[in-house]
């Protein structure tokens, strides 16, 4: 059966005449979802499981997925001169709308990439229950819009998601579920047609509470977050039809992970500040304006800049990132990696650097290139083998040291993963030995 030309929320945008807010509903009652210390209808809240920052585990497959974003080329082959990597954002109207003011925004950032390539392939009218059917128009559209701009499929690597549906009726639970389906068949269909995509980060809608047509007014606004949270909860479980980890077996979908959450109630001031004021939006309530999408592209950008797995492609220059924990050294201190200098081939005056053990000890260094999580001598090993060794040294008056690793030209555009390894005799496992956290470098020119 064919599409029609229209799809049913734009023909009722075209057709009736536009509805006022409802300036007066400035609560729904509902405690934003990374506030939420309790349940929602018996369900936790919060972003991840125990709190709002990325577990561990999942933050280290993460920095693993973004090491395979670098420039490509048309066919998808790294490419550090000409190539580009193509940052996509997928959904529905608002999510264009936000989209629009992000890549406004990205155009002009002094971080960003040159090299990255914002575009937003995001369309009206084409909500979840649409865009899950591999054979519906947006899908070719959104290739030729591509193919028009001169970028190809190889090229997207990463992507911004936010979808909801058309006129939801179902209660919560079913209603959330339902999405979370939805979605987790969109981004399969993004591994099938963009297949080097690693990285997808899924925002949730923004307070709806003024909003007086069905489209997709509240509760389903704020239950939306519930379908990206449970995703990626999902996904953190092991779900083979999830999976990302070409090591564990077929690769059916990116990496997922929160972008920013944007979800408040209204007027009532969310932890941080935020609010939806009725002026935020556009006539109808439901869709932003351009305060809001200015807040959204504001919060996102900020994200790009900071997060560890999206500042390493999205930043010019990108800053290493610590991850893991470190080992408390015997006399009480926590062993921690750092740098100093700029892992950059121009400057050359990169070194990593160890604080917090015990002075006058042995300390040695490992590099690979994958990170990874192994319990070794009570403590974990963050870098995955197989391993290379720096020089054995010994720790100066403070308990710290430094390693100066040269650039060469062949380390640029690359990710390298360092840890290191100190004597500790008195240390309370038993083992001798005290460990720090690990450190995700990429190399630059």
């Amino acid at each position: 059966m064919l599409k029609p030309l229209l799809r049913p929320c734009a023909l009722a945008a075209a057709l009736a005449p536009a509805l006022a807010q409802d300036c007066n509903q400035t609560s729904v009652g509902f405690v934003p979802l990374s506030d939420l210390t309790g349940t929602y209808q018996g369900f936790p809240g919060r972003l991840y499981p125990g709190g709002n920052t990325l577990p561990e585990a999942h933050l280290i497959g993460g920095l693993g997925a973004a090491a395979g974003v670098v420039p490509r080329d048309a066919a998808g082959n790294p490419d550090p001169i000409g190539g580009k990597i193509v940052f996509l954002s997928i959904g529905m109207s608002n999510a264009r709308m936000h989209f629009d003011a992000f890549s406004d925004m990205a155009a002009n950032d002094p971080l960003r990439d040159p090299r990255v390539v914002v575009f937003n392939g995001a369309e009206g009218g084409v909500p979840a229950e649409d865009m899950v059917d591999p054979s519906d128009p947006y899908w070719a559209n959104l290739d030729q819009k591509l193919s028009q701009a001169g970028l190809s499929a190889a090229q997207v690597q990463a992507v911004w998601l936010l979808q909801a549906n058309r006129q939801p009726t179902l209660p919560f639970p079913a209603h959330a579920q339902g999405l979370q389906s939805q979605i987790a068949g969109i981004l399969r269909i993004v591994e099938d047609r963009f297949p080097h995509t690693r990285l997808a980060y899924l925002s949730a809608r923004i307070y709806a509470g003024y909003a007086t047509s069905n489209l997709n007014p509240e509760p389903y606004a704020y239950e939306q977050a519930f379908a990206c949270k449970w995703l990626i909860e999902q996904q953190m479980a092991g779900d083979p039809s999830l999976n990302y980890d070409p090591d564990q077996g077929s690769v059916e979908a990116p990496w997922i992970a929160w972008a920013p959450y944007m979800w408040a109630d209204g007027l009532v001031p969310r932890s941080d500040g935020l609010i939806w004021e009725c002026s935020d939006f556009q006539a109808d309530g439901t869709h932003p304006g351009p305060p809001a999408t200015h807040k959204v592209a504001t919060a996102l950008r900020a994200f790009m800049v900071s997060d560890p797995t999206a500042q390493s492609w999205y930043r010019d220059m990108p800053a290493p990132v610590a991850y893991g924990i470190g080992k408390v050294s015997s006399a009480g201190g926590l062993v921690t990696i750092g740098w100093s200098g700029v892992p950059s081939l121009t400057q050359d005056n990169f070194a990593v650097t160890l604080a917090g053990a015990l002075p006058g000890e042995f300390v040695i260094g490992f590099f690979g290139f994958e990170p990874g999580r192994k319990p070794l001598w009570g403590g974990n090993l963050y870098v995955a083998p197989p391993l290379v060794r720096l020089p054995l040294q010994v720790l100066d008056a403070t308990g710290g040291t430094s390693y100066p690793i040269p650039v060469q030209p062949g380390m640029v555009g690359s990710t390298i993963y360092y840890q290191l390894y100190t004597r500790d005799p008195n240390a309370a496992d038993g083992t001798g030995v005290a460990s720090s956290d690990a450190l995700a470098v990429r190399f630059f020119d």
